[in-house]
């Protein structure tokens, strides 16, 4: 369940950035700095935890292990470097946020997209974290 909130705000970051773009105000600009917060740091606990099961993680799935977690790295670098963008010196929210910083958390999302479906695969197709039952 840890993976979902990452994997939330990542999408909800980019529609943030759509609606404050369509809409104007600053209500969504503050709205995707919060969201992209909370993404950076449930994902840093995503891929803390995935790194202690990479080596199991191997045993059934070696090269989608190892593509899933440099795919959801470059994910989280880029939501990371999104969030640097939306925030100023005294941690408030840009609005409206540079380009550069949009740019970056579209492509952790659209990243993101990819490396999920690599997780999925090694979950459900390949049984990897899956228990047996008794």
């Amino acid at each position: 369940m840890l993976v979902h909130a990452p994997i939330a705000c990542w999408m909800m970051t980019p529609l943030c950035d759509v609606l404050a773009i369509s809409l104007g105000g600053t209500f969504f600009w503050q709205s995707a700095a919060f969201i992209a917060a909370i993404g950076v740091a449930a994902g840093a606990l995503a891929a803390t935890v995935g790194a202690m099961e990479l080596s199991r993680a191997q045993a059934n799935a070696a090269k989608l292990a190892l593509v899933h977690s440099g795919l959801m790295s470059a994910a989280w670098l880029l939501s990371t470097v999104g969030l640097i963008g939306r925030i100023n010196e005294s941690y408030s929210a840009v609005a409206p946020a540079p380009w550069w910083a949009i740019g970056a958390g579209t492509g952790a999302f659209v990243i993101m997209l990819v490396g999920a479906w690599c997780g999925g695969e090694m979950v459900y197709g390949r049984g990897v974290g899956v228990r047996e039952r008794t």
